[in-house]
């Protein structure tokens, strides 16, 4: 068994150290807030580098670039010598490829590894883990990323993260033309569930229109039907599209879809459900 840091403990965070816990790892857990790290019931430290001090794995999970580049410069001095960095949160591949060559310098490595699958798959231990980073690495962190669903292996630094901004991109993408389609139909009367057994059945279905139907009361578990409480946030979603953007050079629907977002944070819109970019389109 590995002694295992884990930093971040937040809706995806928590569940995904709990299946790490449960497996018999030692993990060590930290997020700045206490009451969700005491959740995980297992031992918890005071600080990222106090959680990382002897680990052989840090684990992160953290909804901010500028988070993961700090965690990742605290602990990197207290993993043991050849520990390996795991980054499940989404960023840009330039930082993956730049903390992977920091660790290395100091005989440690890295993996980016962002997620896919939201809470349910978390929960589940289904989650899709796109990889990038040395295959050595990625053959040493394995076992554990199996714990919570499938991991990848995509190629090198930063690769991971590119594979998780391309999934972004879709989903976000579906999701505003989703909105502006159920705004059409809503103004020309159309039932919301015959529209969403119509979508459902025809070549407009999608997974994202399967987990968050914009229109409320056709789905319980939609974030529609619950106030577009978060499965995740509009916020995020325009982080990771806007990433794409500036990845992708010339993509206009992607450019167009983020202006939607960006609507819809500067109507307030931006911790909700990113579902809730409909509600800027009624």
């Amino acid at each position: 068994m590995a002694r295992v840091a884990f930093i971040g403990l937040g809706t995806m965070g928590l569940p995904i150290a709990r299946h790490l816990v449960a497996a018999g790892h030692d993990v060590v857990g930290h997020d700045l807030d206490r009451a969700r790290a005491e959740a995980l019931e297992a031992t918890i430290a005071g600080s990222a580098a106090e959680a990382a001090r002897g680990a052989e794995f840090v684990l992160t999970s953290l909804p901010r670039p500028s988070a993961v580049e700090l965690v990742a410069r605290e602990v990197a001095g207290e993993l043991v010598a050849g520990g390996v960095f795991v980054d499940l949160s989404t960023g840009p591949p330039e930082l993956a490829r730049q903390l992977a060559a920091e660790l290395a310098r100091d005989g440690r490595e890295a993996l980016d590894a962002p997620v896919s699958g939201g809470p349910a798959g978390a929960a589940a231990a289904t989650l899709t883990v796109m990889v990038g980073g040395a295959e050595s690495a990625f053959a040493r962190a394995e076992p554990l990323l199996r714990l919570i669903g499938r991991p990848l292996h995509v190629g090198a630094a930063g690769a991971g993260q590119t594979a998780k901004l391309c999934n972004n991109l879709i989903a976000g993408v579906t999701m505003a033309a989703l909105a502006e389609a159920c705004a059409i139909a809503q103004r020309e009367g159309i039932d919301a569930a015959l529209l969403y057994e119509i979508l459902t059945t025809s070549t407009g279905d999608s997974r994202v229109l399967r987990t968050r139907y914009p229109l409320s009361g056709v789905d319980p578990a939609h974030p529609s039907s619950r106030e577009y409480g978060p499965l995740f946030m509009l916020d995020l979603i325009a982080k990771d599209l806007g990433l794409a953007v500036e990845l992708g050079g010339d993509v206009p629907v992607a450019a167009a879809a983020l202006d939607a977002y960006h609507a819809a944070q500067r109507a307030g819109l931006g911790a909700l459900d990113y579902s809730a970019v409909f509600l800027t389109r009624r």
